[in-house]
């Protein structure tokens, strides 16, 4: 073999190992980049789960549940929402949340819908015990920068998670015009006083509410005693006020009939 022949040789050995060694190359940064996407964010989230109850660790079934992650800038004050995660609680009132990014996050009761709107829940968050720290939240339905927040670590499995809940007071009270016609889908003015039992103090709601099509209205109360109230409404120059009734806390009083001065309008 001539000497010019055998360089030719060597070099397209050359070649040949050197294009086997760019396809090895390739082909593992093709596996790398299928193993990042796989194992990625997907498997760094979190999830939190565990059991609804009252007051007398009865289970709560049907009860929605919402964990709202939530991050701030810590220079600007900025603060950037994840997905609204839900969950209902089951016969036993187990519930489970997945898929939650980690970091802060807002654990609440769903709120419900009046006419259309977001309402507030029947039920009040009380106390939220994970192992042995139990948390509990200021009142939900404060804006969202006031609300109070949990954390949880990239694949971190909060579990076994004790929710007590309590019937939140409420009255859900019918207003019709003299003659017995329900004031229907109308806007009306509604105050409330509420006084201690023992007089040690007193209390207003006023708002202005839109009854349902059978002139129905429902208003929640939050208190943690026993109180009386006196419900008053007003439409359009009619007025109607109830006579003073007492309310422990957690109960409803739902029967409440409210009959304007005067005829329909």
């Amino acid at each position: 073999m001539s000497r010019q022949n055998f360089l030719r040789e060597i070099a397209i050995i050359f070649f040949v190992i050197a294009i086997f060694a760019l396809l090895g190359c390739s082909e593992t940064e093709d596996t790398s980049s299928s193993v990042l996407s796989e194992t990625g964010i997907g498997g760094d989230t979190a999830s939190f789960s565990g059991r609804v109850v009252d007051r007398d660790g009865n289970p709560v079934a049907g009860l929605a549940l919402v964990i709202q992650s939530r991050e701030v800038d810590d220079d600007t004050g900025t603060r950037t929402y994840g997905p609204t995660l839900e969950a209902e609680t089951d016969d036993v009132g187990h519930f489970s949340i997945t898929n939650i990014r980690p970091g802060e996050f807002q654990f609440m009761l769903a709120p419900e819908y009046w006419n259309g709107l977001p309402f507030m829940t029947e039920y009040q968050l009380l106390s939220v015990k994970i192992g042995a720290f139990t948390y509990h939240p200021s009142d939900e339905f404060l804006p969202d920068f006031d609300r109070d927040t949990l954390s949880i670590t990239p694949g971190g499995q909060i579990e076994n998670v004790e929710v007590t809940v309590r019937h939140r007071t409420r009255v859900r009270a019918k207003i019709v015009f003299a003659d017995g016609t329900p004031l229907a889908n109308k806007e009306v003015r509604i105050n409330i006083k509420a006084r201690d039992l023992h007089g040690n103090g007193t209390g207003k709601i006023g708002a202005t509410w839109q009854t349902d099509a059978q002139g129905y209205f429902i208003r929640y109360l939050d208190t943690n005693r026993t109180r009386s109230y006196v419900v008053s409404v007003e439409y359009k120059g009619l007025f109607a006020t109830s006579e003073k009734f007492v309310l422990k806390v957690g109960e409803r009083r739902e029967d409440l009939i409210l009959k304007l001065s005067g005829p329909p309008q």
